[in-house]
Parts: structure tokens; sequence; C-alpha cells
């Protein structure tokens, strides 16, 4: 047909450029990963170079402010600096050599357990039994196995001679080299480090430009901010760990002087030096004196006091220590520290296990402040990924209703009911509306969603019926306790009107619970129900006021039904509207309902808590004065302006801040 678009047309085109950007993005990885395996031997000593000098800057500025020339603020500061390095070197190698001295001494005790751990015990134990049967089923599988055919050499053919490897004597010349080879890589490492540090410090501001330079695009102020801060983070992640290692160090040297082992400055060092290896380090620096107090003591009491020792010292540092000094000092999580450790150590083996955390705390702050590489943030940062509703809502999208209750009890524990609703719940049933009404939401879920919440209103006010209770000397809990009768009377004070569906009626449901804590009888009319008979109550004043409970999308419109029908049997009662939608136009959605004549209008639990608190107070008051009997007409008709009905425009209850 003319102006039919061929079949052609109706296809859309494939959209690539994720992909590409993936591939992209792993390529450039792989190249990263290549260049830092390859050039190991020069980037090594520049990453150590590097925490050197941000180590040290702070005192050549403080010495340099303190008016001594910048050369000699750095030669003194280098030199102080790797002094102290080497006096360390020199105190483990000679404890080292004196340990060595002494081995021979403990060969006795050696040989003596040795021998009775190979001693058999005149009953066999099952290890004993297991092995012997091994043993006899390997011997039953070597006699079935078939026997090797005897190949004879065919006539002519001369037999193999078999060739013997005899190794030559290593000249004078490549023994010293063996010798010195170890030695001469590490000092000329050393030297590097040591070269890079000093020229670093020298250049620190030509440096310090050229970085801003590269990296910053124009915004000096990021490339300021993220410099400041990877400096921050890690001379403060090295100073507390030096303070924690040091705490664990100490302790540990006198810990094996008083067992008996010797060289107990050797093993406090060492275990304050290795415990700078994350994860690893404490348990290599535990293997020297462990299995030198199985060498020294005949028995084995010396070795049994020097595990407890490392045990004890590990609890207490990991739980109470580091938690109060290092745990919050990076920002990085647990695990993205131990995945940065094997990573770090595979590309660069020990060096790269020692520098793990440093530069990961670098790659954590470009996270932090470089827009394209945000996703550093998320995966080694240590705060939560997800804000506290969105981790509730997601919670009910896995519909695990113990773990929605716990996650209310902490935040519970640590603010307060009205916090938890108002913060955490009502914006997660916000994202679960929007859901559903996207429909991308399933039948099954939605359920669930609807059904626990009503369980947790309910168990959250059981908590507090036993925390009254036990408050006035009883004893409950929370089987005995039925919430279903805390609203009182069959009429209550406040009867709350869902506007349109479950989700404003669990809203409502909440905004009972506050009142009743506040003790304030108040109920939902339940969706299944008709609204005659409460309405008619509520006309002839038998319930106080009315509130209508309504959660977006299309909030209003439900509110303003449920008003005017309100309005049509009770026109003078008291009304409250809900709109609970944060940062929503309060005005906005006053001035669509003014024609309703709503008492107030709100957007919060908190303030709508004040707005019936306040009408129920006041009407609680007017019924005092009025049963008094030497009250005048002026003192009864005071008390009661303001609850009647609202015949001017809305009184609008702003959000807090």
């Amino acid at each position: 047909m003319p102006g039919r678009c061929p079949d052609t047309c109706d296809l859309k085109p494939v959209d690539n450029s994720n992909r590409i950007a993936w591939f992209l993005g792993l390529a450039s990885f792989a190249l990263i990963v290549g260049i830092l395996r390859f050039a190991e031997d020069v980037l090594v000593p520049v990453a150590f170079a590097v925490l050197l000098a941000f180590l040290l800057t702070p005192l050549v500025v403080r010495l340099t402010r303190w008016g001594l020339p910048k050369a000699l603020a750095i030669i003194l500061t280098v030199t102080v600096a790797f002094a102290t390095i080497g006096g360390i070197g020199w105190l483990v190698t000679t404890q080292a050599v004196s340990l060595v001295r002494e081995l021979p001494n403990y060969e006795e005790n050696l040989r003596q357990k040795i021998a009775a751990l190979k001693q058999r015990p005149e009953t066999p134990t099952a290890m004993t039994r297991m092995s012997g049967m091994v043993e006899n089923l390997r011997r039953e599988i070597k006699s079935a196995a078939p026997d090797e055919p005897v190949t004879t050499p065919e006539p002519g053919v001369e037999k193999p001679v078999p060739v013997e490897l005899k190794e030559t004597e290593s000249t004078p010349w490549e023994l010293a080299r063996g010798m010195v080879k170890p030695i001469l890589r590490p000092l000329g490492l050393a030297a590097i480090v040591i070269v890079f540090v000093v020229a670093m410090l020298f250049q620190r501001e030509d440096l310090r430009g050229r970085f801003f330079k590269m990296v910053s695009a124009g915004k000096l102020n990021v490339a300021t901010q993220a410099m400041d801060d990877a400096a921050t983070r890690v001379s403060r992640y090295l100073g507390m760990q030096l303070i924690v290692n040091a705490s664990y160090g100490i302790p540990i040297g006198v810990g094996v002087w008083l067992i008996g082992i010797p060289n107990a400055p050797l093993w406090g060092l060492l275990a304050t030096l290795l415990r700078f290896i994350p994860f690893i380090g404490p348990w290599i620096a535990a293997i020297f004196p462990v299995v030198l107090s199985v060498a020294v003591d005949p028995g084995w009491t010396m070795l049994l006091y020097t595990l407890a020792l490392f045990v004890v010292m590990e609890l207490i540092s990991n739980n109470i220590i580091e938690i109060v000094l290092y745990g919050a000092s990076t920002g990085i999580s647990n695990l993205a520290l131990l995945i940065a450790a094997v990573f770090w150590t595979w590309l660069w083996g020990p060096a790269g296990l020692v520098l793990s955390t440093p530069l990961t705390v670098c790659l954590l702050v470009l996270g932090n402040h470089v827009p394209g590489m945000g996703f550093l943030s998320m995966l080694l940062g240590s705060q939560p990924a997800l804000e506290p509703p969105a981790h509730f809502y997601q919670r009910m999208l896995s519909m695990e209703s113990e773990d929605m209750l716990d996650l209310a009890s902490t935040y519970i524990s640590e603010h307060s009911v009205e916090e938890f609703y108002e913060v955490i719940f009502v914006p997660a049933l916000l994202m679960s509306e929007e859901d559903r009404h996207s429909s991308s939401l399933s039948e099954v879920r939605q359920r669930f969603i609807f059904q626990s919440g009503r369980e947790l209103i309910e168990e959250l006010e059981r908590h507090d019926e036993i925390a009254r209770v036990e408050a006035a000397g009883g004893s409950a809990s929370i089987d005995t306790i039925d919430t279903k009768s805390s609203s009182g009377p069959a009429h209550p004070m406040v009867l709350g009107l869902a506007a349109r569906d479950e989700a404003d009626e669990i809203v409502g449901l909440m905004l009972c619970h506050l009142l009743r804590r506040r003790g304030i009888r108040a109920a939902m009319n339940p969706l299944s129900g008709t609204l005659d008979e409460p309405l008619a109550a509520l006309a002839h004043g038998q319930i106080i006021l009315a509130f209508v409970s309504a959660i977006p999308p299309s909030a209003v419109t439900a509110a303003r039904h449920m008003c005017r029908r309100v309005r049509l049997q009770s026109p003078s009662s008291p009304l409250i509207v809900g709109i609970w939608s944060h940062g929503a136009p309060l005005a906005e959605i006053t001035q669509r309902l003014v024609t309703h004549r709503p008492t107030a209008v709100v957007d919060l639990l908190s303030n709508a808590v004040t707005q019936i608190e306040a009408i129920v107070r006041r009407h609680e008051a007017s019924v005092t004065v009025a049963e008094s009997p030497n009250s005048t007409a002026a003192e009864r008709e005071g008390p009661d302006q303001g609850v009647g009905p609202s015949v001017g425009p809305a009184v609008t209850a702003e959000p807090r801040s």
C-alpha cells in the first residue's frame, strides 16, 4: 500500500553505548593492572616515597614556620626519620643474631618432644586405625595391578647410556655474589626511596601545582579538597594505627618476658611493626614466639601461656582499642580492606600488602571528589550504600518481616517511635506506592507490605504497653498484650479515615499509635466498614474530631472526596487532613482543599499530632469548666473557641525543620 512503512521501519536501532562503555572500562582496568604489574620495580619505591612524604610534610612545614631554612628542615626531618627506621632495623637484627646463637641450646628439648610425639600409644586410636586401613588398601591395590611387561631390546639396537649430571663447584666470586645479592636489592630500594622522598619534599609546591593542573580540569577547589582529604585520611590512619600497634606490641613484649621467652623486646617490636600489615601481620608476629616457646620449655605450659597471651591481646585490640581509635579513621569497609590487601599483594607481593590500605584510601578519596569515579566511593566506603528509608523498603521487597522489626527496633533504640514513623516508615511506604501505581510491584509483594506494615505497628504498640506495665510495677509479655483494646471505648475521641486504600490506612494507624502514646483515644475506621455510623457519631459530638490520611500519588484528589463526605454529614466538626508527602508545596495543597474547610492541613505526623492534641486538650478543658459548678458563662464559653468548625480559610501547619 502506498504510504505504508516497510517492516524494517518498525525495527529500533540497538543502543550499544552501554556495552561499549563497559568494554572500554574493562579494557582500561586491564591496562592499568598490566602497567602496575609490569612496572613494579619502579612504582613500589615511588609509592613508599609518596607515603613517607605524606607523613614527613607536616613536620617539615612546622620546622619552617619555626624559622629554620627549608633545606635544613628537610635534611633534619629525613635524617631523623631514616635514623629511626635504621635504629629499629639494627635492634631487630641484633636480637635476631642473639636468638640464632641461643637456638642450639634448645635442641635437646626439641628432640625429646619429637620423640614423645613419635611414640605409638598402647591402645590404637581412631587416627591410627584409619592410617592402617589406608596402608592396607594401598598394598592391595598395588598387588592387584598388572605387572609391567618386560621389554627385550631388539638385535642391533644399542642400549642407551645413562647420563649423570654433576654440579660444578662455584667460584668465590659466584659465592660472594649469591650472598650479597639478597642484601643489595633491599638496600638499593631503600636508597631509591630516600632519594625520592628528599626530591619530593624539596619540590613539594611544584609537584602539588602540577598535580592540580593535571587532575583538576579547571576545578582547583575539587583538586585541593581531594589532596587535603587524602593527606588527612592517610596521616590519621597511620597515626591511629601506630597507637593501636604500640598498645598491642608493648603488652606482648612484657607478656612474653614474664612467660620466660628469650629476646622479649624483639617479639614486642615485631608485633608492633608487623601489625601494619593488614589481617595477617599479627599472626605472623605470633608464629615466632609460639615456636620458640616449644623449643625453650621442656613441657607445654609455656606454649599454652603464649597462645593465650596472643589470643587475649587480639580480642582486646580488635574489640576495644580499634573500635575506639582506629575503626572509623579511614572510612573504608572491612571487606574492601580485605579485597584490597589480596589485590595489592597479588600485584606487588609483601610491599603491596603493606601499601594496600594507604593506596585504597587514595582510591576512596578519588571516588568522593571525582564525579566520574563515584563507583569507587560506593564500593570501598564504609557508609551504607542505601539511605535508611531505601534500606527499609528493600527489606519490605525481600519480604523479611523479622528484618523489618530488627531495623525498626534498632532505629527506635537510638531515636524514637515518632522519628521512625516519620523518617523511615512513611518514606518507605511512599516508595512502595510509587512502584505500585507504576505497575512495577507484584501483587504478592503488595499484600506483604500492607500486612507486614500493620503487624509492625501492632508489635511496636505491644512493646509500648509492656513498657507501661513494667513502669507501673507489673509484669507482661508480648504474647499477653492485646493492642486491639488499647483504643478505649466503642467511640474514640479521634476518628481516622483512609482517603483511598490500604497505604492511607497504614499511615493512619501510625498516627493513631502516636496519639494513644499521649493518652488520646484514637482509632482508624476500617476500609471494609461503612462511614454512616462513625460520621453520625462525629456529627453528634460523640467523636471530637476526624482526620483524613492520604498518601501520594493522587493524594489530594482522594482527600477532597473524603472531606466532601465528612462535611455533608458533619459540617461543623474539626477535621484534620494529612497529605503525607515530604517536601510537597503545602500552601498549594491547602488552597486546593479550602472549599471543604479543613481545620488544618499537615504533611508530617508530628504536625498532625500537635494539631490534634491541641484540639483534644481544649475540648477536655471546656468539658471540665462546663462541669464545674462555680464556673461563669464566660469561662464556659472561653475554652470552646477554636474547637468548633473552621468557617474561614484552613489553618496550615507548616512542616518542622
